[in-house]
């Protein structure tokens, strides 16, 4: 009998320290609590295979711009209502739409929705890269530049501009960006770093792995207008942009992607030219 009751202590303490019950003060590990955002819009397929790939990770919450809002960089809505749609993903997941710009999006989930902050925020996966200098006009990378100025680390994802953009096109680029998610949640990035993260066309098996990038100093594409009449006929202008650059450089993120790297790029926050100041100094008086 005695040996019975031992057995049975044994197990109940092993219930106990799993599960956090009857000991005071004491609770389990808590999740890894993760932001998911966009700027494509709440309902991008993109969206929805990073969603799936975090769950892994930890416990998602899903806030994004309600409708597409790509190109708007560091934009914030501002002297309008923002208003709130809960819906479900196709996974069966619970999102919040907001009538709003990825930064500011950020801004009311860190506010309102996520209390308290998240361990990490992901933005994407963006439908075309943010290579180079397009990360500054990119809603992608400034919902992540955001986080990063609140004090919450974050990866910005992209992946080449495809035809092909239904869930399933997206999950290579979802497993690569949850391997950094990982590295992050186990060692930390630097306070006031993100990263932006741009994955080539490829599967995880003829993908070639992660490459730390420096960031391109072009712009990241080409964008051209044209001009033409509209029906009612006034003038027009329209813009086309076409991404990729001729940076080949080894070790840019431009040159990672067109040799077939996962490029992975750490940015900070502050332009603030402090190299350049004495020479400044001289002329600005």
């Amino acid at each position: 009998m005695r040996y019975s009751c031992h057995i049975m202590r044994r197990v109940f303490l092993a219930v106990v320290l799993t599960c956090g019950w009857l000991v005071p003060g004491f609770s389990a590990q808590a999740p890894y609590r993760i932001l998911l955002t966009n700027d494509d819009g709440v309902h991008a397929p993109g969206l929805e295979a990073m969603a799936e790939a975090l769950r892994l990770l930890g416990e998602v919450t899903v806030v994004a711009p309600l409708e597409n809002q790509s190109g708007k960089g560091h934009a914030l809505t501002l002297g309008s209502a923002i208003y709130r749609t809960d819906l479900t993903l196709l996974s069966g997941m619970a999102a919040v739409g907001l009538t709003a710009t990825p930064v500011t999006t950020v801004k009311v989930a860190l506010d309102q929705i996520m209390i308290p902050p998240p361990d990490i925020l992901v933005s994407g996966i963006n439908r075309g890269y943010n290579l180079a200098m397009a990360a500054y006009v990119s809603g992608t990378v400034g919902a992540a530049r955001e986080a990063a100025l609140q004090g919450v680390p974050a990866v910005a994802s992209s992946r080449a501009y495809t035809a092909s953009n239904d869930v399933g096109s997206y999950r290579a680029a979802a497993e690569m960006t949850a391997r950094i998610v990982a590295i992050v949640k186990a060692r930390g990035i630097p306070k006031g770093v993100w990263l932006s993260v741009n994955v080539p066309e490829g599967t995880t098996a003829t993908l070639r792995g992660l490459r730390l990038t420096t960031q391109g100093a072009e712009a990241g594409g080409t964008e051209t207008f044209e001009m033409n009449r509209d029906a009612d006929g006034r003038m027009a202008y329209r813009g086309r942009f076409v991404e990729g650059g001729t940076d080949v450089v080894e070790g840019s993120d431009t040159w990672a992607v067109s040799n077939g790297w996962v490029a992975v790029t750490p940015l900070r926050i502050g332009e603030f030219a402090d190299g350049d100041l004495d020479t400044l100094a001289a002329i600005i008086k």
